[in-house]
């Protein structure tokens, strides 16, 4: 089955993140007092998905319809800063304890062979329902595979169950 997304990933300097997700980022930072997130960056990427398809009836209704989504993402040694926009809505902004999160492979998961994708899926954000956890769609290719390499590493290294992870380092 093919996937109803065709995302792209690079990697980038935080400079370099489309302006209103920048923005939206840095208002977050300032927000919640976050301090100097785009020095520490471990690794700085934007993904953009495009919907192949037509979304559902359902989707539409309860306001997945979207036909563009894009986000950029700022890993520290600490936190897991991201920010998104749904076609041509108003960016946001949020961000965690990397030290709360468990990332592993979409495509390890049971729900790949009901949908296909590329991505990580993050358990332990934080939402008004509760703790959940976020699919996060990544291109496929040499950034993609490195932004999620320095993810995964850098969540298991503020749990301590690794080194620590340095700027642009990953595990092979």
């Amino acid at each position: 089955m093919k996937s109803e997304w065709e995302r792209s990933t690079r990697l980038c300097a935080t400079i370099a993140v489309q302006p209103d997700l920048l923005a939206a980022i840095r208002e977050h930072v300032e927000l919640h007092e976050l301090g100097a997130v785009e020095a520490q960056a471990l690794v700085c990427f934007e993904t953009v998905s495009r919907r192949t398809k037509r979304p559902s009836l359902m989707e539409r209704l309860g306001g997945a319809g979207h036909r563009t989504d894009v986000r950029a993402v700022i890993v520290t040694p600490t936190r897991f800063i991201w920010a998104w926009r749904p076609d041509d809505e108003e960016a946001g902004a949020a961000s965690e304890l990397l030290a709360t999160l468990e990332v592993t492979d979409f495509q390890k998961s049971p729900d790949f062979a009901l949908v296909p994708g590329h991505g990580v899926e993050i358990f332990g954000i934080h939402s008004s329902g509760g703790v959940g956890t976020l699919f996060f769609g990544l291109g496929e290719g040499p950034d993609a595979d490195k932004a999620r390499r320095i993810l995964k590493d850098a969540a298991r290294a503020a749990r301590g169950e690794g080194p620590p992870v340095g700027p642009g380092e990953a595990a092979e």
